[in-house]
């Protein structure tokens, strides 16, 4: 019983501790919230109050996106706008407001005021004006909790055209994007296909509800950065987009990155024009910039800001010269058995391999050097090694045996093969074939050196053509017998070595050495019938039996 007393008295005393801090805690709310206590807001903003939590905070849950800070002498008030009114003096209130229907807003103490149309900060000065007169003394801000959100339309050359919900702070290429996009068609330029705009980015036109209508140049926006051409939207406007007609045009070709024609716009310059372009190359001449009129004349443009401030018209064309490949920059990549592999700058058509390999820090000794392979990222390797292999013409180390050209299932069988555009040996000295000193870089060439060496492959006629794996001092007959040997068609007698490493085509003889990457063709016998054989030794006999008889004749 004892035990029990004392526990009812714990109870109590923590009862009474728990009141006090209750009455404490609810000691600094306002009388007002007292006030409204009875109804179901009032109570959950108490609640809230003495959680830590206002009902200000829970409104800022609202996540929005923004660009930046609002500017608050550009953002006009609207419809829809959530405000928060913040008043200082007397007493400091926080009082979220929303601007209604007919552009209005609540002011404590002073009634209502007119703010749609307004900036931020004309708003602000208008409701401090109201705030002034009903207590002539007191201070107030205006800050924007929440952007309004509206509809508008979207008609002409999208994919979807239709109306949408959208925000204060988002822009007419937002209101495409919810559009599906500007509309394009599949235009067909030899066996290549490309979208061809069908809308006019450059004549959209921004239709305020009050009939204002306002010139939007997207392409400006898209190709420059430039965000004038890229406006706002408005409540319950229309975005019109336009077909792309052969209305005026502007054009502006050479060292730019996007060369063509483009809708003329109110207003373009020089320097608008190449923004449209997407900026000149790294190959670009700022001194060699023509501009050819509509009417025919010509003139240089000097690439100032005057020059840049030029102004085109409808018709006109602008050319941008460029730089000799010589005084330019690109880069190169070697990977592989070099002391520093990576990327390294080099002159087009000047730097050698040589050069290369001394910037990467040389070869490693463990390295495949004679199998180096040289890709050329600008060319096709298929395409390129099928002309060279058709049109060399095909050597034989036999004098008495005429040139010829290669064999046509050689090209085709050789042009299957994905494989390196050149094989360099750099063990090769100054002066001799193949010296890395004379094999000059081109932009975006890559150079590999393996750690082993390249195989020989083996095509054409024989019963298991592929790749053989190379092994130094080996012969045709090697190789052949790697590859199962010659089928029924092959042609041993007439075997073709292609090099690796200069493309040269020969008639195979023990004279000649097999180096890796080189590739070795056995070509098909001829194809003859019974009858031919029999009609040859006909002709042959025949041919005989006239030259006994001519002589015949004149020894009598």
């Amino acid at each position: 019983m004892k035990r029990t007393s004392s526990q009812r008295s714990g109870a109590r005393v923590a009862l009474l501790v728990g009141l006090v801090g209750l009455f404490f805690g609810m000691a600094p709310i306002r009388a007002q919230d007292i006030g409204n206590f009875d109804s179901e807001s009032g109570r959950a903003d108490v609640l809230k109050r003495l959680a830590g939590k206002s009902s200000v905070e829970s409104q800022l849950t609202t996540q929005m996106t923004y660009e930046g800070v609002i500017d608050r002498t550009e953002y006009l008030v609207g419809p829809g706008d959530k405000l928060m009114l913040q008043v200082w003096s007397p007493a400091y209130e926080e009082v979220p407001v929303l601007v209604t229907g007919d552009g209005r807003v609540a002011v404590p103490y002073a009634g209502p005021v007119d703010v749609s149309g307004k900036s931020l900060a004309d708003a602000e000065s208008l409701i401090q004006a109201e705030f002034d007169l009903a207590l002539r003394k007191g201070r107030v801000t205006v800050s924007l909790l929440e952007p309004r959100k509206f509809r508008v339309h979207v008609t002409g050359q999208v994919l979807a055209p239709g109306t949408y919900t959208l925000s204060a702070t988002q822009r007419v290429s937002d209101a495409l994007d919810r559009a599906g996009g500007a509309l394009s068609q599949v235009a067909y330029h030899g066996s290549d296909s490309v979208y061809v705009p069908q809308a006019s980015l450059r004549r959209i036109e921004l239709r305020a509800v009050s009939g204002s209508v306002t010139a939007v140049d997207l392409l400006r926006f898209y190709q420059g950065g430039d965000l004038s051409g890229n406006p706002h939207v408005t409540d319950g406007a229309v975005i019109y987009v336009p077909t792309r007609s052969a209305g005026p045009e502007i054009g502006i070709f050479g060292e730019v990155r996007l060369p063509g024609v483009y809708d003329y716009g109110t207003g373009d310059v020089i320097g608008s024009l190449i923004s449209l372009a997407g900026g000149l190359t790294d190959l670009a001449d700022s001194a060699q910039v023509t501009l050819q009129t509509a009417s025919g004349g010509s003139s240089h443009v000097d690439l100032s800001p005057s020059g840049l401030a030029m102004p085109v018209h409808a018709g006109d064309r602008v050319y941008v010269g460029g730089k000799p490949v010589s005084q330019s920059f690109g880069s190169v990549t070697v990977s592989g058995q070099v002391a520093r592999p990576g990327g390294y700058s080099i002159k087009p058509g000047v730097t050698t391999v040589r050069e290369l390999l001394d910037l990467a820090g040389g070869v490693l000794p463990d390295a495949a050097a004679r199998s180096a392979r040289l890709i050329r990222s600008q060319d096709d390797p298929v395409g390129s090694e099928r002309q060279r292999v058709s049109t060399k013409p095909l050597r034989s180390m036999s004098k008495e045996e005429p040139t010829m050209l290669a064999d046509i299932e050689l090209s085709a069988e050789f042009s299957r093969w994905l494989y390196g555009t050149v094989v360099l040996d750099l063990t090769a000295k100054e002066g001799e074939s193949g010296w890395s000193g004379e094999v000059r870089l081109e932009d975006g060439d890559r150079l590999e050196i393996p750690s082993q060496p390249l195989g020989v492959r083996v095509l054409g006629y024989v019963n298991n053509a592929g790749e053989v794996p190379w092994v130094e001092g080996r012969d045709l007959n090697y190789y052949l017998k790697q590859a199962d040997g010659t089928n029924r068609a092959g042609w041993k007698g007439r075997a073709v070595i292609i090099k690796a490493r200069n493309g040269s085509q020969l008639r195979y003889s023990g004279r000649v050495g097999i180096d890796p990457g080189d590739v070795l063709f056995i070509p098909q016998r001829p194809r003859t019938t019974a009858w031919e054989r029999v009609k040859d030794v006909i002709q042959v006999a025949a041919q005989v039996a006239t030259i006994a008889l001519i002589i015949d004749t004149s020894t009598k």
